[in-house]
């Protein structure tokens, strides 16, 4: 029954124009806002309603062989698993336990990034930090010491344009890039155009992401905390624990504080940017090395969102990244233990789910006229046996009520 369902959506889609009568709102509908083109001088941005980042202008054909949505970073992915290509993958945390404790889960990726830094791997890191003027917003930062990296570190749920600083890299230095799963697909595609980008770029590290929450939901997130944003002094999305509490410290030395599930899950994470909802790669595929939550499971195999010790699942994607791994391990940073497959399935369903349902959410789009990324639907549809047949009617049925109500 599923493989005829599959068969038959999969047909529907290849009968409709899979090229985009209009080039130009094919790019804003889907543009990352990773800040690349407009670094590069590719493209002129603004920013919509939203406080996303587009295009208004540009070298169209430059923009869609390097936008995400353009498809292009899906040649180097792979298909025939669900959690993509994978040389190594591992339950891990760092050894130091105020690092672990800071660290929005278990601190691996601000450790493998000390560590290239102390080793002399890199010159500098690629980050994302608070914004000093708006710690609802982000500024990309460059740190280069483990006291830099510690004190930036911790998720920022609020947009970010990690690569606008492409344009002033010292192209005589060494950097790794920390990122969201977008920003690097961006970044690899540019690469295919500009080689030498990799021996600027020589390490990629992202995390798991589950979207990209506009500047509305900043406010919303406010609003619940009851803190005044005039009156914000401080902004901690996660960490200080794991997962963490959600806390606004205001000038007046006030504490406002929510817990993890309502903070992303009843308001950061229900208004994303647009692309968010159609991600392919939500898991860092396209990394050297992609880290997520390992959370504990409960009896009957469900995420245990309460306070713990910080874990990541760890996923060495390419053989520089399992060989960077390897070293951070042996050089005693780290503490990691064999990961269970399955279990990471009920860890991050939603991550698994996004995956093997895209098909059903590309269907929905196109029978009612939307643009959409430009995904070959003959690699997607190997994703969906991964989810039951009733899940795929649920996910086609919720889409295409969300596009007729305007929630995509």
């Amino acid at each position: 029954m599923l493989i005829t369902l599959l068969a038959c959506v999969s047909i529907l889609y290849l009968l409709m124009p899979l090229v985009q009568k209009n080039m130009k709102k094919y790019i804003k509908d889907y543009c990352v806002g990773c800040g690349l083109c407009e670094a590069l001088g590719k493209a002129k941005c603004c920013e919509d309603e939203r406080g996303f980042l587009h295009p208004e202008s540009g070298d169209e054909e430059w923009l869609s062989s390097v936008c995400p949505s353009g498809g292009r970073q899906q040649a180097a992915m792979d298909f025939g698993k669900i959690w993509g290509k994978t040389q190594a993958v591992y339950y891990g945390w760092s050894k130091d336990e105020a690092v672990r404790r800071v660290a929005s889960s278990g601190g691996i990726i601000t450790e493998i990034a000390s560590w290239l830094l102390e080793h002399h791997s890199v010159d500098g890191v690629i980050h994302t930090c608070p914004d000093p003027d708006d710690e609802t917003k982000t500024v990309s930062c460059i740190s280069t010491t483990r006291d830099e990296l510690i004190g930036r570190s911790g998720s920022r749920y609020s947009i970010s344009h990690p690569l606008s600083v492409m344009g002033m890299l010292d192209k005589t230095k060494r950097y790794a890039f920390i990122g969201k799963p977008c920003d690097i697909a961006a970044l690899n595609n540019y690469i295919l155009i500009q080689p030498e980008v990799q021996n600027v770029i020589v390490v990629t590290l992202s995390f798991f992401c589950a979207g990209l929450p506009s500047r509305d939901a900043q406010d919303k997130l406010l609003s619940h905390l009851g803190c005044q944003k005039d009156k914000l002094k401080s902004l901690r999305y996660r960490g200080d624990g794991w997962p963490g509490f959600t806390t606004a410290v205001a000038m007046d030395g006030g504490v406002y504080r929510t817990d993890y599930p309502t903070s992303w899950g009843k308001i950061l994470g229900r208004d994303i940017m647009k692309m968010c909802r159609f991600c392919l790669d939500g898991i860092g595929e396209a990394a050297d090395i992609s880290c997520g939550d390992a959370w504990y499971l409960t009896e009957d195999k469900k995420p245990d969102f309460s306070e713990g010790e910080g874990r990541n699942v760890v996923f060495a994607r390419t053989e520089k990244g399992a060989e960077l791994l390897q070293k951070v391990i042996q050089d005693c940073k780290i503490e990691v233990q064999p990961a269970n497959m399955a279990d990471i399935g009920c860890m991050q369903a939603y991550q698994r789910d996004r995956r093997a349902s895209m098909i059903d959410k590309l269907i929905a789009a196109k029978v009612l006229g939307k643009s959409v990324p430009r995904w070959k639907w003959t690699s997607i549809i190997k994703y969906g046996s991964h989810i039951s047949f009733r899940r795929h009617l649920s996910i086609l049925k919720g889409t295409l009520k969300r596009i007729v109500n305007g929630k995509i």
